[in-house]
């Protein structure tokens, strides 16, 4: 089974960043949806954790038959939520939405496929030195709902970087990062590895994508993320 994760960039959040070399026109409300839509079409992935997907995004792709959607929205009013896709053709025994317990409105969710877990959330962030680091808190409690579970795998933006306290709990947990230490994502114009697909208890082949990340958002990733995928085998 192929599986992806991408954080595909809220139109809520748009602000908060420096996209000035972008056409204006592709950063307008809704104006990203049909290349993101079709970006995700082209993976060829069976399963697909979104992350930062608003309503607008949900109902493209509850109008698209070839997929099933289950959506977890943030709480306390936030614009986006975790959007886990699934083919119509691959059977789905459960899904299930949890909240963080420390009220900040991020989620995450894990549904299962077979004998697969597959988890999908998107960490918040927070200084790798804060004394209470509410993303370590997080990935901890995502951790221990997951519990034992094998074969497993875990979609995220983790905001956090390989070496630091969400990544290595992540590791020490017996998940191994598909993508190691490639950038998917520019932060204040330094290349950074925040996205994860972690796997445990099933084996995993990186699929190479080709994407300029200096270039992002473009019309062929409408995102300041860039997704990714790999083959996910029994062992």
């Amino acid at each position: 089974m192929r599986c992806a994760t991408f954080n595909v960039l809220a139109d809520a959040y748009i602000g908060n960043g420096d996209y000035s070399r972008i056409s204006p026109d592709l950063m307008q409300p809704g104006a990203r949806l049909s290349h993101i839509a079709r970006q995700i079409n082209s993976l060829g992935a069976g399963v697909v954790g979104l992350q930062e997907a608003g309503r607008n995004l949900v109902e493209v792709f509850e109008n698209d038959t070839g997929w099933q959607t289950f959506w977890t929205p943030k709480g306390r009013n936030k614009p986006d939520g975790c959007l886990t896709l699934v083919r119509k053709d691959v059977e789905v025994a459960d899904h299930k939405s949890y909240a963080y317990d420390d009220e900040s409105g991020h989620v995450f969710s894990i549904t299962r496929i077979g004998d697969l877990a597959v988890a999908n959330t998107h960490i918040r962030w927070a200084p790798a030195d804060a004394a209470h680091h509410i993303g370590v808190a997080q990935t901890q409690q995502l951790l221990d709902t997951i519990g034992d579970h094998r074969p497993a795998v875990i979609l995220a933006d983790c905001n956090d970087r390989p070496g630091g306290p969400v990544q290595t709990m992540v590791k020490e947990a017996g998940f191994t990062s598909m993508s190691g230490e490639r950038p998917t994502a520019i932060v204040n114009g330094e290349l950074v590895a925040l996205d994860l697909l972690s796997i445990r208890g099933i084996r995993g082949v990186l699929v190479p994508t080709d994407y300029d990340l200096r270039s992002i958002p473009n019309e062929t990733c409408a995102s300041d993320h860039i997704p990714i995928v790999a083959d996910l085998y029994a062992l």
